[in-house]
Formats: structure tokens, sequence, C-alpha cells
């Protein structure tokens, strides 16, 4: 008889083109508990356009927001550009080139600390409806003025899963919401998470240990978690 295979649930899409080759001793089963939905009204498309003929200091922390914005700018623009690492920053390299990036970090905290020690007077955030607080509310603390363009909203999209992973991964406190909404976590399931916002969200609901990825990276939180399958097979 064969063996179980280790499964790993990843509540986001992972970006697999740059995961390569997975173990046949792994399942991974993707299940969204999150939707993204952009705004594509026309005061938000009047507002980019008008943005898009100004030298301004944008700001991203999700890759979700670089591709809508770069999808309703009618030109390339010359903005300098703060991001987060990885997965956003190789979304800005992407749509508006390399020679764009001003600076950028591990997470919204210490971007704000590079634009604070940038002396950069004010920026452009372009975010969620749903963003986190910390990169807003560090810049207006320190002065700089920051307008906020919300481009996209996130959906909680809730469903109840029928057996327990061994492994789950996530990557925004919004899906940890969406998860716990209607589930619970058996205390061995491994838990693997993507920055320490998403790891303090799950404090109220988990009480085993929780794995936080040093990298704003769905691909290497994945690799954690492959890693430490085969650290701890099923026996």
């Amino acid at each position: 008889m064969r063996e179980r295979r280790y499964t790993i649930l990843s509540t986001a899409a992972l970006p697999f083109e740059r995961i390569g080759h997975i173990p046949d001793s792994i399942d991974i089963r993707i299940l969204p508990f999150t939707e993204i939905i952009p705004r594509s009204d026309e005061s938000i498309k009047v507002q980019i356009a008008s943005l898009s003929t100004k030298n301004i200091t944008a700001v991203f922390t999700s890759a979700h927001a670089v591709n809508f914005v770069a999808d309703l700018l009618p030109q390339k623009p010359g903005w300098k550009v703060y991001s987060i690492g990885n997965e956003t920053r190789a979304a800005v390299i992407n749509r508006f080139g390399k020679n764009s990036i001003v600076n950028f970090a591990n997470n919204a905290l210490e971007l704000s600390k590079c634009m604070i020690a940038d002396e950069v007077k004010e920026a452009v955030f372009f975010c969620s409806a749903q963003r986190m607080d910390i990169l807003p509310d560090e810049l207006k603390k320190h002065g700089i003025e920051l307008t906020e363009l919300i481009v996209y909203d996130t959906r909680l999209t809730p469903r109840q899963i029928a057996d327990q992973p061994d492994a789950i991964l996530f990557f925004s406190p919004t899906a940890v919401r969406s998860f716990f909404s209607i589930n619970k976590l058996s205390a061995e399931t491994a838990v693997f998470v993507m920055g320490r916002t998403t790891a303090a969200a799950l404090n109220p609901f988990k009480t085993g240990p929780v794995m936080i990825s040093p990298e704003t990276d769905k691909a290497f939180v994945f690799k954690m978690a492959t890693e430490y399958a085969a650290a701890h097979p099923i026996t």
C-alpha cells in the first residue's frame, strides 16, 4: 500500500513558475480564502491618468496594486518607486522597469524607514481598501505627506475544509481571518506565514508553533514548508 502523501494547503495561489519540481511525496492543494477585486471605475482611471504625467514618488506593497495600476496607465510614467521585496518588486521591474525602483525592503515598516531616511517629502500609496496601517502611520508620524489611492478590494471567501492538512500557508491577515471564520486547525498542523503581521493575526487561533518567512515571497514560504515536510515525514 502506498504511503499517504504530506498535504500542504495554500490559502492563496502560488507562483509555480518559480517553484520548480515538487516532490512526489507532497500533495499541494490550493484553496484561496480571499478574492482580489480591482477598482476600475472612471474616477480611478482619471486619477491614474493624471498621475502618469507627473514625477511622483509611488509606493507599492502589493504586486496586485502594481499590475492593476499599470493596466490603467495610458503611458509609462517616470515615477520613483518604493516597494517591498520579491514579488512586488518583480512586478514593478516588469511593469515600470528596473531603473524606476529607488529603494525596497522586506516589509512595510522597513520600507517606511527607507523613505524617512531618504527624506521623501510626499508620496502616493497605491493600495487595497484593506491595507495595513503600518506604513501610512509611520510616514505620517514623520511628516511625510501621503496620498492613498485605493485600486483594489480584498474580499473574504471563507470555505470549510474537509480534512486537516499537515501544513498550511498564510500570506495575509485577511486570509487568516477568512480561514478561521469557519475553520479550526489541529495543533499538529505546521503553519507557515509570510511576514510578522500575518503571524500576529494567528495569535487568537493557533496554539502551536508558527514559522515566519524572512522573505516576502510566496515561493520562499512554500520552500520552507517542503523542507519541513522532508524533515518530518509521515509515519
